[in-house]
């Protein structure tokens, strides 16, 4: 009676043998598809970020001093050249307009009557040209067709020479500027071809430099570089941008990206050993196309499983 429960408890572990699955060395081999890991030449590329800007733009400022009566625009608005942007308050203008044409009539008529001298008709044509070239500044108008970027006046704001009130950009054409280290100037002339990446618009395009500035900054090392935008989509003043330069050629190890695996915080690819599955920790570096740079964990020469038909793990037997 006291020997039961030894054999019971042998009995039970058999079981838990028995039903355990096999180990993976035990498995059935299972179907591969390699490729031999071997370094190969792409591109070095350096990538320098930067803002979209457009090609064309303008800050538009009024010509005369007066109070903004009106703003038919907002930030946004698609306008035509000479479409009114604000309209000042014109009454002292419009008088003073008036006065300067009286004094024009008067003047012209008395020197057909031989009163007045050619000097005296020629100050008061002058005053009459003034005041009338004053008067048509009472609108602000857009410089060409464009959209309204930026509306810096209210409605009573006093409107003073010089002081912005707009900004109009050209919403066909926009470029991408990024400062790059002065030791790739040569590796950016104008005509060059660089592909630029725009995230909040989840696109990419080809871009062609446009212009260089020779200048280098002297606190940074850099020189300014103006990227055209061949654009699939439609872009807006002050996206973020990232420029890929092609600053030489370089040799490294590249894998299809469909081959690296995660897990956790792991990276690691399957590889074929003596007829078996193993397991490597790798270390990833730049992605190039469909592929994926590894810094550290395989070797030129062997062999990376690309795809199997089944389930892989560490010391599998494949085919």
């Amino acid at each position: 009676m006291k020997s039961w429960p030894i054999i019971l408890a042998v009995a039970l572990a058999g079981c838990e043998r028995a039903t355990q699955p096999p180990p993976a060395a035990d498995a059935p081999p299972v179907k591969v598809q390699t490729a031999v890991v071997q370094p190969q030449k792409i591109p070095d590329i350096y990538e320098v970020v930067g803002t979209v800007r457009p090609k064309v733009g303008a800050t538009v400022s009024p010509k005369v001093m007066a109070t903004i009566q009106q703003i038919p625009v907002k930030p946004g608005d698609t306008v035509k050249a000479g479409d009114v942007l604000a309209q000042l308050d014109d009454r002292e203008m419009r008088a003073g307009f008036e006065r300067a044409q009286s004094d024009y009539d008067r003047y012209k008529k008395l020197l057909d009557q031989g009163v007045a001298t050619a000097v005296e008709f020629q100050s008061a044509e002058e005053r009459y040209r003034v005041a009338k070239a004053a008067l048509s500044h009472a609108s602000i108008t857009a410089p060409f067709d464009g959209i309204v970027a930026d509306k810096l006046c209210e409605v009573g704001d006093l409107a003073v020479p010089g002081k912005p009130l707009f900004t109009v950009e050209q919403s066909n054409d926009y470029r991408l500027e990024a400062y790059v280290p002065e030791r790739y100037s040569g590796a950016v002339p104008v005509g060059a071809t660089v592909h630029v990446i725009v995230e909040a618009i989840g696109g990419e395009c080809d871009a062609t430099v446009g212009e260089v500035i020779p200048a280098s900054d002297p606190a940074s090392r850099s020189f300014l570089i103006k990227v055209d935008l061949h654009r699939r989509k439609p872009l807006k003043s002050g996206l973020f941008g990232r420029a890929q330069i092609v600053v030489g050629e370089r040799t490294g190890l590249f894998v299809p990206k469909t081959a690296v695996r995660e897990r956790g915080q792991l990276t690691f690819v399957y590889l074929t050993h003596e007829g078996r599955v193993q397991m490597r920790l790798v270390r990833l570096g730049k992605t190039h196309g469909d592929k994926v740079e590894l810094l550290s964990g395989v070797e030129a020469g062997e062999k990376l499983i690309v795809s199997a038909e089944g389930e892989l793990s560490d010391g599998r037997r494949v085919q």
